[in-house]
Formats: structure tokens, sequence, C-alpha cells
């Protein structure tokens, strides 16, 4: 990717449908965001999901240059740090990673890296 990024970068053809398909890639993202707020406010109305509940902030990781394998190791590392500091908390009973990003920056690709690791 990077290569036909910095071979074609100068173009102004291949600049505008890039900028064009990301302007689609942001606004099926907010699509997404906007159906799955409506599925947690209805598993909230229905008592499936604890109305007050607070999450945890977001862990930000940059993927740029990053493989898949760098990028869930990292989430790993991080799961396994937060393991370790609540180790004395009765609630250690595992682990949930949750994973945001536009479309086509290797979430499935990811998973299925953690998968493998996981697993192994």
């Amino acid at each position: 990717s990077n290569a036909i990024l910095e071979t074609f970068a100068s173009n102004p053809s291949f600049r505008q449908l890039a900028e064009y398909e990301g302007t689609l890639t942001v606004n099926r993202d907010r699509e997404d965001e906007d159906k799955l707020q409506v599925g947690i406010d209805y598993a909230k109305s229905k008592g499936v999901l604890d109305p007050h509940y607070i999450p945890e902030p977001y862990v930000q990781i940059d993927v740029l240059g990053k493989t898949p394998q760098d990028v869930a190791q990292l989430m790993l590392d991080r799961v396994n740090e937060n393991s370790d500091s609540n180790s004395s908390s009765s609630s250690s009973g595992g682990s949930v990673i949750v994973l945001c990003g536009l479309s086509g920056t290797g979430k499935g690709t990811t998973v299925e890296v953690l998968k493998h690791k996981l697993i192994a």
C-alpha cells in the first residue's frame, strides 16, 4: 500500500480518487456508528446493558507502519499490564478488547492474529 501511495502521490487524478474514496469510507463508518448506537440504546432500554455503565476510556494505538502482529502484541501487552495491576482484585475474570477504526485499517486481520496468539 505504501509503495502505491508513494508512486501516485503527485498524480492529481489519484489524489482526487483517494479523497473521494476516503470520504465514502468516513461516511460509511459514521452510518455504522449511528446504527450501533441505536442497538446499544435498545439494549439499555431492555435491561440487557446497564444504562449507567461508563466504559473505560479507549487506548489509542497508532497502527501506521505497524504489522497486524505488532498491533496484536501491543494490545496483548496492554491487557497483560492491566491484568497484572489488578491481580489482587476479585474481579479478574477476563478482558474485553474493542477494536475501533475506519474501514480497511486492518481490524479483521488483527483479530485473526489475536485469535492465533490466544489459542497458542
